[in-house]
This record gives structure tokens, sequence and C-alpha cells, in this order.
């Protein structure tokens, strides 16, 4: 049975490859994408389970991502946890109409904590 997939969007490779690593030690498959466009393109592909999503990407931000897989049929059920470090949770679970507890600020997130919600995004109870 293959593992469950977390795609993560993630314009920092510095940030992008300790999350991979936090993935992986967590048991999932990891595809990781630097711009907006490009985790697009993944997302359609891969089918994932989870999209980690930056909102400050170098071409199109978070919301346009976020909006542009939710418009297409196989993009409506993905489980999207959206990663900030400049913008208050409120306003983007507000912007995406997302509950509060699927956004995450980056400098205050911690890794077990970040693995506890991958969890239950992709196994909810």
């Amino acid at each position: 049975m293959p593992k469950p997939l977390v795609l993560i969007i993630e314009d920092s490779t510095y940030l992008s490859e300790s999350l991979k690593d936090l993935v992986k030690i967590a048991g999932y498959d990891v595809e990781v994408a630097t711009t907006g466009r490009e985790g697009i393109l993944l997302a359609k592909d891969k089918q994932p389970n989870l999209i980690l999503l930056d909102i400050r990407l170098p071409d199109i931000d978070g919301y346009e991502v976020y909006n542009e897989i939710k418009s297409n049929q196989w993009g409506k059920a993905l489980n999207v946890v959206v990663l900030t470090a400049s913008e208050s949770i409120e306003t983007v679970a507000k912007e995406m109409n997302l509950p509060v507890e699927k956004i995450l600020f980056k400098p205050r997130c911690d890794a077990s904590y970040l693995i506890e919600r991958i969890k239950q995004e992709i196994n909810p109870i």
C-alpha cells in the first residue's frame, strides 16, 4: 500500500528541506514545489493527500494557488494546511474560508505540532 503523499509548496529552500525531512520522518512521501505554478501542476499530477502551502511565493501567492486548486474538480477534496510568517492567522483563515486550525504561523510552529496537524488532516477521526 502506498504511503500518503504530502505536497509542500514553499519557496524557502531551508524551510522546504526541513519540512521535507520532518514529513519523511513522520512516515509520508513528499513532493516539493518552490513556486505557486509548480505547486498547482504537481497537485494536479500527483493528487497528494495533503498540501502544506506557503502564502508568500515568488510568482503567484498562496491565495491564488489555493483558489486555483479548489476551483478544479480534482482539487475540491484536497486537504490544505497554510503556512504563513507574515500575515495574521485570522486574516488568512477569513480570506481562504478555512478554520483557524488549518493555518500555521511558521515562526511559532514546532515540529511535533506540525506532525500532529499532518496526521489529523490525512487521517481524520
